[in-house]
């Protein structure tokens, strides 16, 4: 099938609306639903013509031969391209998504995880996060913090927020130890990556060692917490199975099958997510349907992904059907991307 149509304005129109109506309503597209739901001024013979014309470009198929019409992949990328270039975004999944995240972490990739959930019940889809790159964020600065427990609150500040952990403190050391240890500690480990940290844990060992006796101590807590972070689950998938079931497209039990299957399987999930193209500029990027993987022909998966400097740090995104609310899952992931950006800015002007 050619690839070399040129599309006219009309024809654009056509589709954009014949899919977002099979979108809303699951119905195949013929040309009395088209022409009662947008273009009341064409006729039948007309609009059918168009639609014969869409389908030999690849971007409709009919199903039997006296039935309508649904769309490709390449009709649902058309359709979520055009989506993406607008700024026709949905307002209130936005507003849904806003309501439901009050609590902040200081550390980006537990906000990422927190709104992944939160996308997950508003959506009522399967949300995934994917992290990238421990390894390579940078260290800004370390803070002890004593506390009456008998604990001390342990702050590493990274370029991608704060990550806590706390200490048992022996008795004797004191408030003053602990800001001298912040001192030390940020002098020698301020703007080195945790995989350099990690790899030339001997060479800080001993030079910790050499000094108070608590510095070590302190730098081996911090080592083994990037440690844990580093070495962590870098894939969680967020899912209610009432939820799916509840899908149009998941009624009979085969196909309910299929797709949990899907959601189950990170190995195929993350293969699916890897041959996705993210050399575009839009923030936001998919998979449709057979891109991603022939045995899951049926679904799609849309992402946005979250960067630094040093790349990108996590990804969230929303599988699903490839009957997907994709206005919906764009404004939900937009607004993610815009949120991290700006918590992020918030960040940095707190250094």
């Amino acid at each position: 099938m050619s690839d070399n149509f040129v599309i006219s304005d009309r024809k654009k129109e056509i589709l954009i609306n014949a899919v977002g109506n099979y979108i809303d309503n699951a119905l195949p597209i013929t040309s009395g639903n088209v022409q009662s739901s947008v273009f009341t001024t064409l006729s039948s013979a007309t609009l059918r013509n168009e639609l014969n014309a869409l389908e030999e470009m690849g971007f409709l198929k009919q199903l039997h031969t006296s039935g309508g019409r649904i769309p490709t992949s390449k009709g649902y990328r058309f359709y979520v391209e055009t989506l993406l270039k607008s700024s026709n975004f949905d307002s209130e999944v936005v507003d849904l998504i806003k309501n439901k995240f009050v609590g902040r972490s200081n550390f980006i990739l537990d906000v990422v995880d927190t709104l992944a959930k939160n996308v997950c019940e508003v959506l009522k889809l399967p949300t995934f996060i994917e992290m990238h790159n421990y390894e390579n964020l940078t260290l800004k600065n370390i803070n002890i913090i004593p506390l009456i427990t008998g604990q001390a609150l342990v702050l590493v500040q990274t370029d991608a927020g704060i990550i806590n952990n706390t200490i048992n403190l022996s008795g004797q050391i004191s408030e003053d130890n602990c800001k001298d240890a912040s001192k030390f500690l940020s002098l020698n480990l301020c703007n080195k990556k945790i995989s350099d940290i990690l790899s030339n844990i001997d060479y800080y060992n001993d030079l910790f060692k050499n000094q108070i006796k608590y510095f070590q101590e302190f730098f081996s807590f911090i080592a083994d917490t990037l440690k844990n972070y580093s070495s962590g689950n870098s894939f969680k998938t967020h899912s209610n199975v009432t939820d799916l079931l509840e899908n149009t497209e998941y009624k009979d039990l085969d196909s309910a099958k299929k797709f949990l299957s899907l959601v189950e399987n990170e190995k195929e999930i993350t293969k699916i997510i890897k041959k996705i193209d993210n050399t575009s500029n839009n923030d936001i990027v998919y998979s449709i349907g057979e891109e991603g993987s022939d045995d899951y022909d049926d679904y799609s998966i849309i992402k946005a992904n979250y960067s630094l400097k040093n790349g990108v740090v996590a990804s969230i995104g929303v599988v699903g059907p490839k009957r997907l609310d994709y206005c919906r899952i764009a404004s939900a992931l937009k607004f993610i991307t815009e949120e991290i950006a700006e918590i992020d800015k918030q960040m940095n002007k707190e250094e």
